[in-house]
């Protein structure tokens, strides 16, 4: 059945006698028909650049000359008997274009156009009655599994030749343990096999095709590759071999991750690579092999977002949630998970950095991994995430864990958190001679994960900011905005002479807290006046978020940083960076009239010991805003300020008045709650404690 004489080869030599050439795989091509003329297309014929190795976004019809895209034709179609569903169907047609074969006693790979004896082989094939049991059942509906319904492929025996599906039904027919072997390979051997690249091979030898199936999809392309499936047998019977007999010893179990049979603290360390939200349909993509076993998943728990389950990201994180709840009760204390992540969606990502908070685990660093292998959608969207994320997190020790626990509202759990968390943190990164700035060492994102450790244990957070910061530069010295323990300073000290530049993390101003951030940065780097600051903050603020309200820069200066308006001696940093950047001020006293003049109106960031009171104020302004979202008898509030939300969630989880947060989230934006981590947070935790209630 694989193996068809061929025009390439002498079919007898007079030294070693006959010599039967073996198919390698056989190109087929859609056919088209042309817009203008109505005349048949094969595309393969117009479209394929051989000598390039790439399809022609643009060919010309053969027949009327006229030049079409692929979008500009249509499918032509033809109908035959489904002897297995006993009907007529009717599916897009397609024919053999190119045959790749080798021939024993020769070295290389030869290929040819189908000849009339080939295609009388094909016939032939086409008239077999199979006997055998193969799957026939209609592929189920669902986010990507009728994507080929157009085409007329609506059952999973559609997905495969009549030469391949006569040979797997063989091997079926053997019994299931023979067929396990052959189970992975099917994909490979479907109408999905595509070629992925085409190089050339000489005159004689023709071109030759990488092939592959694009993993994600169940995508059928209008250039599809028909395997030797006995030769895929061979090569997956040898990889099954060595997976049944492997060198060190396993244990190999399925089930959910929601009930793993293990007892509590008993696993040292766990990778995991959960589902992607709506990134893959997952039981869609296995129904074609599963139909082979006979077993179907059971997709009512499965972790995914899709709308024809009706399935949102809420629906998704609640599923992960209790996956992560097991693997931190079967976690060590103080060891380490590794979650394997990749999503373009914002929501996706924050319901994943969420549930992990939200069951007890700590995210300590955020890597890339880059596969090399894409997925169909990393491959063909110009925004997708091209390498999957590393995101390292551990389960805190006992200590950390108790003092978490006690009923005591103190200074004491936050410092036992730090402490904890910052010896768990890399200690210097760097990439490519320059060194990177480590996110999870920064003042702001150590107070998340303290905010974050004390609402998952349902206690309000003993400190402000403020005196978060003030503890901070008290007990733990800072290197380019970075904390670190006494102990590992001078390491990273030493790595840093080793590097030339250091790598600042980018900075997008799309709301108020970046915009508070994006002029902590100016000032830091240069004392300005507003009239200075003005035309950069309206530059930044071009992507503000269309749900954000708008605020003005004037207001941001008033509520987080100080104006020296000229009276009394200049501030100590206005008068270190005047003195420093210009030689007329130095050696001036902090009194002297033109240093004063020089100073004022100038913004600076605050003492951290006299930022307080700005703190105070404006949390005050931040409730105040949070009342009028809560009196608001709007069903949806379609601008806020978010800023003022995450206070009042923050002030709410504190005073455990979690229907108040369900209740103003309800009057938000649901896709902002869920692209917002810290917003996300709070409602889920209300959301989970009026459950309990």
């Amino acid at each position: 059945m694989w193996s068809n004489d061929t025009r390439g080869c002498s079919r007898h030599d007079m030294r070693t006698g006959p010599r039967q050439p073996s198919n390698n795989y056989v190109i087929w091509s859609d056919v088209y028909i042309c817009s203008q003329g109505g005349h048949d297309i094969v595309f393969w014929d117009v479209a394929m650049d051989l000598e390039h190795g790439k399809v022609r976004p643009r060919f010309d019809c053969p027949s009327c000359g006229v030049t079409l895209t692929k979008r500009e034709v249509q499918r032509a179609y033809q109908t035959h008997i489904d002897e297995a569903l006993g009907k007529p169907v009717r599916q897009a047609k397609s024919i053999p274009v190119l045959i790749d074969y080798s021939v024993a006693g020769r070295s290389g790979r030869f290929s040819k156009k189908p000849d009339d004896n080939d295609l009388r082989t094909l016939a032939r094939i086409e008239e077999i009655r199979l006997l055998d049991w193969f799957p026939t059942e209609r592929l189920p509906e669902g986010d990507e599994s009728r994507r080929n319904d157009d085409a007329g492929y609506t059952h999973t025996h559609h997905f495969y030749t009549k030469r391949i599906l006569a040979v797997l039904s063989a091997f079926r027919s053997y019994g299931l343990r023979q067929w396990l072997p052959f189970s992975a390979p099917t994909p490979r051997a479907t109408r999905m096999h595509r070629i992925a690249a085409w190089r050339l091979a000489g005159p004689k030898r023709g071109g030759g095709a990488t092939v592959g199936v694009i993993a994600g999809t169940l995508y059928i392309p209008s250039l599809l590759v028909e395997m030797n499936v006995l030769q895929q047998a061979r090569e997956r019977c040898r990889a099954v071999a060595k997976t049944f007999y492997p060198r060190i010893g396993a244990i190999i179990g399925t089930g959910s991750c929601r009930t793993l049979m293990l007892p509590p603290d008993s696993v040292d360390y766990i990778f995991t690579d959960p589902p992607f939200g709506a990134s893959l349909m997952y039981s869609e993509l296995n129904f074609l092999w599963e139909a082979w076993l006979g077993v179907f998943t059971n997709n009512t728990d499965e972790a995914i977002v899709n709308k024809t389950q009706r399935k949102g990201v809420l629906d998704y994180q609640r599923l992960m949630h209790a996956c992560f709840a097991e693997y931190f009760r079967v976690l060590k204390p103080g060891r380490w998970m590794t979650v394997e992540f990749s999503n373009t969606c914002a929501a996706v990502w924050n319901a994943i950095q969420t549930t992990l908070e939200m069951t007890g685990f700590v995210v300590a660093n955020v890597s890339m991994l880059d596969k090399k292998q894409g997925t169909f959608k990393a491959v063909t969207t110009p925004t997708a995430v091209k390498q999957d994320l590393i995101i390292s997190c551990y389960k805190p020790n006992p200590n950390v864990e108790s003092v978490l626990s006690a009923r005591e509202h103190d200074s004491k759990s936050v410092l036992a958190f730090v402490a904890d968390h910052l010896s768990r943190l890399p200690c210097f990164v760097d990439r490519n001679d320059t060194a990177e700035i480590i996110a999870e060492r920064q003042a702001h994102r150590l107070f998340d994960r303290v905010i974050a450790a004390h609402v998952q244990h349902r206690r309000p957070i003993p400190m402000s900011a403020v005196e978060f910061h003030e503890e901070l530069d008290r007990r733990y010295p800072a290197r380019d905005g970075m904390y670190f323990l006494p102990d590992l300073v001078a390491e990273y000290d030493r790595r840093r002479t080793t590097v030339s530049e250091l790598r600042q993390l980018s900075l997008f101003v799309t709301d108020e807290a970046s915009a508070v951030q994006w002029v902590r940065q100016q000032l830091q780097r240069k004392l300005q006046t507003f009239q200075e600051l003005q035309p950069q903050f309206m530059q930044q603020i071009r992507a503000w978020a269309k749900h954000e309200k708008t605020i003005e820069l004037k207001e941001i200066l008033d509520l987080n940083f100080f104006r020296y308006d000229g009276r009394g001696p200049v501030p100590s940093q206005i008068h270190s960076y005047l003195s420093s950047n210009f030689r007329e001020y130095r050696n001036l006293d902090k009194d002297d009239p033109r240093l004063r003049a020089k100073a004022e109106d100038r913004w600076y960031v605050p003492d951290p010991k006299k930022e307080g009171d700005l703190e105070r104020l404006r949390l005050r302004t931040l409730l105040r805003e949070f009342e009028e979202y809560k009196t608001s008898p709007k069903r949806k509030i379609k601008q806020f300020r978010t800023e003022a939300v995450r206070a009042g969630f923050k002030h709410c989880c504190d005073e455990q008045d979690y229907q108040t947060i369900v209740d103003v989230a309800a009057k938000l934006p649901e896709k902002v709650i869920q692209e917002d981590e810290k917003l996300l947070m709070y409602y889920d935790v209300a959301t989970m404690r009026l459950g309990n209630e």
